[in-house]
């Protein structure tokens, strides 16, 4: 039968052995603690004192090294729970950041696919009820505002200065809505990369979480977050054009505006972009429609070989009919019959100019002023392209002048061979005096006030002029 001091013995013997070895063990042991005197007394000495000694010995090291057991556990719990926590924390705010992220740039996805979905197009510069509906140019429009599911071309509107393209565009681009986006275009890059951006309601402040950067540092792929602000831009449009078409089955219309800003200042961008109409066209992803003044833009744009996917009719905006003008000086804005048909003889039906003299006029100035106005304006444009009598394209410019007096118009092989002379063709064309319209193929002045002008001067008169 085992007493319980012989039951804690044995545990202490387990748990401590070394306590409990033999004399002569210890003696190789721990050589210092056994006295030379003391050595035969020691191997051959065991009494019941040195059992109760040693059984004593045996229970304080036990109770001493579940104490430091319980210390060392509870540390070690301590740390693990310390450890825990932060994984738990880490894991949390991995998760919140992912989280984060994916609502941040899915709230983007969402703005950039309203825009497609509701139009994004900015109000005529018009007061409205001062606008000419125009029936017969806003339905060409509409037809191609309004596309199948497989068009495969992009297009080209055109008109002279002042007709009018800008406010009727918006017009039927705005009763159009859903899936029209326009855009002005300026003739800096980051100006136009601004306006796309704004448009179809894309930010450059995309939303990169902490796992995501932390790859591309990793794997050295940043290539998304450095490239130019072009491509990102434009591969934001593609995906909202990509969701649009994929939603109603036809692809969406991007206007662009104002191209003939870039035909001197930035040709590059305007070959660039009709580029990218070719490969939206041929992938029926997108239409891109250009909106130009007639001049050098059109005709650069048909020489290219990116023409192959443009329609081949240009939509032209010409000037207001004579009954279109009349309503509008005198229904619109008012000014009395006398006075508008005298503005209608100088001025046609350049619905710009008539919206800006007819204001003079309404302000106080009378016909005779403004007629002084519009002739000096004219005389600017000649200047403009040398074209006055001792200056350098005179005598050309002369040439061209009779052959329009008697024509109303000329061939553009004509006004070519007439001039002999491809940069001065394009200046005269960039001078606002004459006007090319590819839809006919045909040169002619650029504005009727322009011809009064030639009508006038004697270094222009030709024999037959009436």
């Amino acid at each position: 039968m085992h007493t319980r001091a012989t039951v804690l013995l044995r545990r202490a013997q387990e748990f401590f052995p070394r306590s409990f070895l033999p004399p002569q063990t210890k003696l190789h042991t721990w050589p210092s603690l056994i006295h030379d005197g003391c050595v035969p007394q020691a191997r051959h000495t065991h009494t019941y004192s040195d059992t109760k000694d040693a059984l004593k010995t045996g229970v304080r090291n036990v109770k001493e090294s579940i104490k430091e057991g319980v210390k060392t556990d509870l540390s070690a719990w301590k740390i693990a729970k310390w450890i825990g926590t932060g994984i738990v924390t880490s894991t949390g705010l991995v998760l919140f950041d992912l989280s984060f992220a994916n609502w941040y740039n899915r709230r983007n996805e969402r703005i950039i696919l309203h825009a497609f979905e509701h139009g994004s197009c900015p109000e005529p510069d018009v007061i409205q009820k001062q606008l000419i509906y125009r029936e017969v140019v806003i339905k060409k429009l509409r037809r191609i505002l309004e596309p199948i599911s497989d068009h495969s071309s992009y297009h080209v509107v055109v008109g002279n200065h002042g007709t009018g393209k800008t406010t009727v565009v918006r017009q039927c681009a705005r009763d159009v809505g859903k899936g029209v986006i326009y855009v002005d275009v300026p003739p800096v890059l980051d100006n136009f990369i601004d306006n796309l951006a704004k448009a179809i309601g894309y930010s450059f402040k995309e939303y990169v979480s902490f796992t995501e950067s932390f790859e591309r540092k990793i794997l050295g792929n940043s290539e998304s977050a450095e490239q130019p602000r072009f491509f990102r831009v434009l591969d934001a449009f593609e995906r909202g054009a990509s969701k649009y078409k994929a939603n109603n089955s036809k692809p969406p219309v991007l206007i662009l505006d104002n191209i003939s800003k870039l035909d001197q200042e930035n040709v590059n961008m305007l070959k660039d972009l009709q580029d990218i109409a070719k490969l939206y066209a041929d992938q029926s992803s997108c239409i891109i429609v250009f909106v130009s003044s007639e001049g050098t833009a059109p005709l650069m744009m048909m020489q290219r070989s990116s023409w192959s996917r443009a329609e081949k009719d240009p939509i032209v905006i010409e000037d207001l009919t004579s009954e279109e003008a009349f309503t509008y000086l005198h229904s619109k804005l008012g000014i009395e019959k006398k006075v508008t048909n005298q503005l209608i003889q100088l001025l046609g039906g350049r619905i710009r100019d008539l919206k800006e003299y007819g204001n003079r006029i309404n302000r106080g100035e009378t016909f005779e002023k403004v007629r002084k106005i519009v002739i000096r304006a004219v005389n600017h444009n000649f200047h403009q392209a040398e074209m006055l009598e001792g200056e350098r394209n005179h005598v050309i410019g002369k040439v061209i002048v009779q052959e329009l007096v008697k024509n109303g118009k000329i061939d553009f092989d004509t006004f070519i061979k007439l001039v002999n002379n491809k940069q001065i063709a394009n200046e005269l064309l960039q001078a606002n005096v004459f006007s090319y319209n590819p839809e006919s193929g045909t040169v002619t002045f650029q504005s009727h006030a322009t011809e009064v002008f030639v009508r006038e001067r004697p270094e222009f008169s030709l024999k037959g002029f009436s």
